[in-house]
């Protein structure tokens, strides 16, 4: 046990540790602060969210006929405000505008309507032409159910997509609330898993070749422990990126807190615009099922790294076969696995047969570097 301490405190040093944090730090403000101090983005995603929140409010976390009826009484009753707030206002009428549907769709060559626009919209700021803007894309989503339903089965390859796409259109809850929150956490999640997957290999790297750079292996070997060194590493390795992925989970979790979007967990993801998933599950459900996706893929990431610390020779070629690996993986793979883990677009095998196979090549790596090193020659 005092050996695995050791070999802990090795891993997780001051250095590692200093290093480690200005990594992150590097990785929050290129890539994560973003989704943190800009959500919503800008308007009218401000105003999906303000929207989407109201209606979880008043309806609950699902939306009957009734429901969007009353939805578009409201609807209509904001479009009563900003005729009147139009039909108040001289330069309105000057500009040829009198209603909201003129301010909508008027002549967009008019200069005198487009500078009204851009003043109402954009130097005004103006909450209630926004708002009106959210609530009519969701009201066109919701009219365009029939025709989204024809293009969504055209899409699908397999009987089996086709079937749990009918029994979601049977529940009638699917496309109904704004996905600004959704699609702010997928973004959010994919950087949050880039920062790790970089940390873990970063931490893990060196756990084998810095003894052999040192050339303290063959005292190890001839020590009593001997060859057992190489499964109590392992051990060590798996712990302290167990650690590392923890606090840092912890830490990006929190942050991701303070998008107040707490109101939206308990909403089935169908339920969102444009989301249709293979297991009914709300979004905080959708939420813990990518974190423990960030865990596995991590932890595969450590074992690779190990892997990888013992074959190479030196750091430069450690680091020159992991980069490729690592930047398939974010540029190709973390898409898959996380933000599209339950997609009803894939195949319902697709991502678990994606999920064994980075285990079993993990693992198979380990088990045979044990192999080896029970059977390698330590004598010069």
């Amino acid at each position: 046990m005092q050996i695995l301490l050791n070999e802990i405190k090795k891993i997780l040093n001051w250095k590692m540790l200093v290093l480690l944090a200005f990594i992150n730090c590097v990785l929050f403000f290129l890539f994560i602060e973003f989704h943190i101090t800009h959500f919503p983005n800008g308007r009218p995603s401000l105003d999906s969210y303000r929207v989407g929140i109201e209606m979880i409010e008043k309806y609950g976390t699902s939306m009957e006929e009734e429901d969007y009826q009353d939805f578009k009484q409201s609807y209509e009753k904001k479009i009563d405000e900003a005729n009147q707030y139009i039909q108040a206002r001289e330069e309105f009428a000057k500009a040829g505008i009198e209603s909201y549907d003129d301010f909508v769709s008027g002549d967009r060559e008019h200069q005198d309507q487009e500078d009204l626009r851009f003043k109402v919209m954009h130097e005004e700021q103006n909450d209630l032409f926004w708002e009106l803007q959210a609530r009519s894309r969701l009201i066109e989503y919701h009219d365009q159910n029939e025709l989204k339903v024809e293009h969504y089965l055209d899409g699908f390859a397999d009987s089996s997509q086709e079937a749990r796409f009918q029994a979601i259109i049977s529940s009638g809850n699917y496309d109904a609330y704004p996905e600004v929150v959704y699609s702010n956490y997928e973004e959010y999640i994919i950087n949050v898993a880039i920062a790790v997957i970089l940390s873990v290999v970063f931490i893990i790297s060196p756990v084998y070749l810095k003894d052999r750079s040192n050339q303290v292996v063959h005292l190890q070997y001839s020590s009593q422990i001997g060859r057992r060194i190489f499964k109590i590493k392992a051990a060590a390795a798996i712990i302290s990126a167990f650690i590392v992925i923890t606090v840092l989970m912890s830490i990006y979790l929190g942050l991701y807190s303070f998008n107040n979007t707490e109101m939206y967990f308990q909403l089935p993801t169908q339920a969102f615009i444009a989301v249709m998933n293979w297991y009914d599950v709300t979004f905080f459900h959708y939420i813990v099922l990518t974190v423990v996706g960030i865990y596995v893929i991590a932890m595969v990431f450590a074992l690779l790294a190990m892997a990888f610390s013992s074959l190479m020779p030196n750091y430069i070629t450690l680091i020159g076969v992991q980069i490729p690996i690592v930047m398939g993986l974010i540029t190709y793979g973390l898409v898959y696995l996380l933000a599209n883990i339950i997609d009803i677009r894939l195949q319902q095998w697709f991502i678990p047969a994606m999920y064994c196979f980075i285990i079993g090549t993990s693992f198979f790596l380990i088990c045979f570097l044990w192999k080896r090193e029970k059977e390698k020659d330590i004598i010069l």
